[in-house]
């Protein structure tokens, strides 16, 4: 028996008899049924003959359901040497989840960011996603999002075995993050005894309905299937797992967004400044703040996802055992978009609108907002269709060899992940022929505005395709434009090792070796301009040709915007020209690569042993990691034209030593405590090389600004402490204290910069140096990150045998940082760690028995600064609101006949429809904290059924 494996065991609360092989039951039972989302009753027993250790067959007792679920999490954290968290299958598949992000937001200390109404990357601790590592099987994973941060939307749930998430790294775990690390597993079908097949399919409603009509394939309803098939062969030595996942689900959504409050004149005069004051036309707002902008949007999106998983397992003697893994995820969303926006008392240099019937609100502190007026457009507004698209495919494959030699396992391991995204964002304009008036009432926080308008803007002969807001100039009008990102991000790697078993005192086994891994993340951006076509018509009446039906916005007050067929008027009426804008700031600059060769060595020995009569068991071990980074991108003159390629890099080297002890400190309790030194690299546009520089023509000296490819990562120390209380087998009570102190940050800075390699874009100004002033992303030192957590699973019948099948999860957790993100002088205090919420929770409540399942679950999440895409193909922050999202689930199973094993399912999705809030980043005029978004996106109804047989 390897070390590891009598480790589990000899922690085990169960009887001798049980010891390890109870978990391995459960997942004989759960796993199949998981791959296809088909959970069955708890009260369920089966007896079950497994292989042991040494070969032979022994009987155990399998209980399945949800409780089975929780069984075999809770195995998972009290087993493992460091403070985990972990979802089996059954937890993955008892709610509506589209994907593993949404199980894995209800795991403690953990939080989601909903992007479209969805959960899509996940902050662990209150650190940002680009600082945890993911890892499937053991092996990095590369990302369809802009930076690091895996998008767990393009895993589905039913493909997932098991989610462990370490809160403490060891010296064996590749891929590590600053916040924590994510380790991802697909199902091993040697550990079936039998074959297994499942088959899942559900209906899926949204209850906004359909807001674009069918336009682009969008639909208010959707459906789901899921296929697993699992076997052994050849006298179980060889095994193969199947498994295939169809996601096609409607999504709606209802936003407005406030571009930008102002305030009235005489706050600017009692305050002797500018504030982006305009002059307003007709009744003054005072000293209150107004609307300066908006925009109202319509949203269908149609989300479809296929993914596949295969693994082939060989086992022909005991000493050898080959595993090859392979999974891929297609995913592709169309997006449809009908609006209404326009600049109130902004209008961007042109004159401002007039008001009258001014109402103000106080909010306090002296301070109000005008939350009523009749106004127009400043320039007449702007009616958008837009059509977006995304395409991602997402690969991995793996193969491990594992062979005994004497004492010792050699293990080889090669890897390979990767990650497409091709993108589209294409906005087109309408507008009216005259400047709509209109009368509007805001709230005065987060919420839904009311317009009136007076007159209609769905009436093609009023409204007309043009650029209204005169975005291209007289001479290049401007009817839209269309955005391409193109990523592509490789990750290849090599990994070899051994392990064996140990007498050394304390140490009881050791595993050393060395990985290799090499990361290629590039993008690829540009811009075309829809312009007026051949015929030179800049104002076009729309025929009927391509009019669809009108849009409403009735959630604003406005009865419908005029719609049409994007692409066909773009076919027939406008000619596209690509944006010759050149600079790091144009679509260039957003052109590059980032190149990664990363070298690690590892030991780590385990620990077993006694003090003071306490069973001790645990790891220490350390990372020697060599780093080499460089970054391509294009070079630019003073004016901002291109002059060359640039792909300046570094190196360094870190040494992450880690140490994990578990005290069993009697009484079915243990304590833990982890002490390590962990890191995150910089994110990858941080690191984009583009930058626009030159040589002072009177000093001499190097300048610009740009990215910095010479970053070097974040840098924590990090002290975990936990303690947890176990109750038998499916029930417990932990609580945990975490420390993370940094020596290492990125922000925003003027730093001294090293130009060797950059080109001098005036060679007749030759500079002194090779030192000069850039403006960019640094390193700084300090600060730190810390919190608390609890946790609590319990079963019903542990507190009285009348509330058997009911049961209740638990868990709650608070961080606070002292990080400065924009320096270490900065007294900015709103400006808070990206994706931190100081408070998360979430509560699940639940009652199995006799085949009947009931489930609602609760997430909260307090406010944070959330990433969010933004204009021409950037990204910003804002400051999201506390959220509260609930999920249910209700299903029946029959117990017994020809039709055991069938189960009915119905669930919900986000059943109180529950907004998404945002307000501006920062403290806004007078310390008012401003609305800037709000959006709804409907319930989701499920109802379906599932099937497992053998």
């Amino acid at each position: 028996m390897h070390a590891t494996a009598r480790q589990a065991a000899d922690r085990s609360a169960a009887p001798a008899s049980f010891r390890l092989r109870p978990i391995a039951a459960v997942c004989i039972a759960l796993i199949g049924g998981a791959l296809a989302q088909a959970p069955v009753q708890a009260q369920q027993t089966d007896n079950v003959t497994v292989p042991s250790q040494d070969g032979s067959d022994v009987q155990v007792v399998v209980v399945s359901g949800i409780r089975a679920g929780i069984e075999g999490s809770i195995s998972k954290k009290k087993n493992s040497d460091s403070i985990v968290e972990a979802i089996t299958s059954e937890d993955i598949g008892k709610l509506p989840d589209v994907s593993i992000a949404e199980a894995m937001s209800r795991m403690p200390g953990l939080a989601a960011q909903q992007v479209n109404g969805r959960a899509k990357v996940i902050a662990i601790r209150g650190l940002a996603p680009d600082f945890a590592g993911t890892v499937l099987n053991g092996r990095e994973q590369a990302s369809t999002s802009t930076n690091r941060g895996v998008e767990f939307d393009q895993y589905p749930s039913e493909l997932i075995s098991a989610v462990v998430v370490y809160k403490t790294p060891d010296a064996s775990l590749l891929g590590q993050g600053l916040s924590g690390t994510v380790d991802l597993n697909t199902v091993r079908p040697l550990a079936f005894r039998e074959r297994n097949v499942a088959v899942n399919i559900r209906g899926e409603h949204n209850s906004l309905g359909d807001q674009n009509h069918g336009y682009g394939g969008t639909s208010a309803n959707g459906k789901r299937l899921s296929v697993a098939y699992i076997d052994q062969f050849a006298d179980r030595t060889i095994g193969l797992a199947l498994g295939f996942a169809h996601l096609d689900a409607p999504g709606q959504q209802q936003q407005y967004q406030a571009w930008e409050w102002r305030p009235g004149e005489d706050f600017c005069i009692a305050h002797q400044t500018d504030w982006g004051c305009r002059p307003i036309k007709g009744q003054s707002p005072g000293n209150s703040s107004f609307l300066a902008g908006f925009q109202a949007e319509a949203i269908s999106r149609s989300d479809k996802r296929d993914g596949v998983m295969a693994t082939l397992e060989y086992k022909p003697n005991r000493d050898l055992r080959s595993t090859l893994d392979l999974y891929y995820s297609k995913f592709k969303n169309v997006e449809v978009m009908r609006g209404m926006m326009g600049s109130i008392g902004d209008g961007w240099g042109a004159p401002s609108s007039t008001f009258s019937n001014i109402g103000t609100t106080s909010v306090g502190g002296g301070n109000s907002i005008v939350t009523s007026m009749t106004a127009n457009f400043v320039v007449n507004g702007i009616v958008r269709n837009d059509f977006n698209t995304r395409d991602d495919d997402l690969k991995s494959a793996g193969w491990n060899i594992d062979k005994k030699i004497g004492a010792w396992h050699a293990i080889a391991d090669l890897g390979y992940s990767s990650a497409r995204r091709a993108e589209t964002i294409y906005e087109t304009y309408a507008g009216a022929r005259t400047s709509p008036t209109f009368d509007l009432v805001t709230p005065t926080g987060p919420g839904f505005p009311t317009f009136t308008f007076k007159q209609s803007l769905s009436d093609p002969a009023t409204i007309l395709l043009s650029d209204p807001a005169g975005w291209g100039g007289p001479d290049n009008p401007q009817l839209g434009s269309k955005k391409y990102n193109t990523q592509n991000d490789t990750i290849r790697s090599f990994k070899v090792h051994g392990t064996r078993d140990l007498d050394w005192g304390m140490f009881s086994h050791i595993d050393v070796g060395v990985n290799v891994s090499k990361r290629d993340k590039t993008r690829d951006f540009h811009t075309d301009f829809a312009r007026v076509g051949a015929d030179g018509v800049l104002a076009r009446q729309l025929p009927s040709s391509v009019l669809t039906t009108p849009t409403s916005l009735g959630f604003v007050g406005i009865p419908s915007v005029l719609s049409y067929d994007v692409n066909a008027v773009t076919e027939k009426f406008y000619t596209m020209k690509l944006n010759e804008s050149l600079g790091p700031g144009g679509d260039l600059g957003k052109t590059f690569g980032v190149h990664e060769k990363v070298t690690t060595a590892f030991v780590k020995l385990d620990i077993e042993t006694t003090v003071a009569k306490i069973p001790l068991t645990g790891n220490v071990g350390v990372q020697a990691i060599r780093t080499r980074q460089d970054s391509t991108a294009f070079a630019f003159d003073g004016p901002g034209y291109v002059i060359g390629t640039i792909d300046p890099g570094t190196s360094y080297t870190d040494y992450l030593p880690s140490l994990n002890l578990g005290a069993d400190i009697g009484g079915d309790r243990k304590l833990r405590l982890g002490l390590a030194k962990t890191m995150a690299r910089p994110r990858i546009d941080d690191m984009n090389a583009s930058a626009g520089v030159g040589v002072d023509p009177i000093t001499r000296l190097w300048g610009g600004g740009g990215g910095n490819p010479k970053l070097q990562p974040w840098r924590a120390k990090s002290a975990d402490l936990s303690l947890e209380q176990y109750f038998g087998k499916r029930s417990y009570v932990a609580g945990a204290l975490f420390y993370k102190k940094l020596d290492s940050y990125i922000y925003n800075s003027s730093i001294q910069y090293d130009f060797s390699g950059y080109i001098n874009p005036t060679p007749a100004i030759v500079p002194i140096s090779n030192i000069g002033t850039y403006g960019t992303q640094t390193n700084g030192s300090g600060g730190r990150v810390r919190g608390a957590e609890l946790s609590a699973t319990l079963d019903g019948d542990l507190l009285h045998p009348a509330l058997a099948g009911f049961g209740a999860i638990f868990s709650a957790s608070y961080t606070d940082s002292s990080i400065k993100v924009s320096g270490p002088d900065s007294t900015d205090s709103w400006q808070t760690l990206p994706g931190l919420s100081k408070r998360v929770a979430g509560l699940t409540l639940f009652y199995e028995r006799g085949g009947y399942s009931f489930r609602i679950n609760d997430r909260y999440r307090s406010d944070y600064r959330g990433e969010v895409a933004y204009l021409f193909g950037s990204t910003t922050l804002f400051r999201t609101l506390a959220s509260n999202r609930i999920d249910l689930q209700a299903s029946y199973e029959v117990q017994g006949g020809p039709a055991k094993g069938l189960q009915f399912q119905f669930q919900v999705g986000n059943v109180a429809n529950a907004p998404d809030r945002s307000i501006q980043d920062g403290t806004g005029y007078g310390g008012i904290a401003q609305p800037k978004e709000y959006s709804k996106y409907g319930r989701q109804f499920l109802l379906g059924m599932s099937y497992k047989f053998h």
